[in-house]
């Protein structure tokens, strides 16, 4: 159980990070590259999602244990 925890201690920062990281990737890529900016413009903006939706599901975690566990972690 332990490394269930660290696992999510360490995934959930450079899920969120690389989601922010691969749309301003994305976005400049996208000044560059006119025939394909559309592409990288929707793209960026699935970054942007799924950083938000990670971010989501961490409160979301945190919520649950805080309410199962009277705040104490799993």
């Amino acid at each position: 159980m332990e490394l269930v925890k660290d696992i999510w201690k360490y995934l959930m920062p450079v899920c969120i990070t690389g989601g922010g990281v691969r749309a301003i990737f994305c976005l400049i890529v996208s000044n560059y590259n006119e025939d394909d900016a559309s592409m990288y413009k929707k793209r960026a903006k699935n970054a942007v999602k799924f950083a938000i939706i990670a971010s989501l599901v961490e409160a979301v975690k945190q919520l649950a244990e805080a309410y199962f566990n009277g705040g104490k972690s799993i």
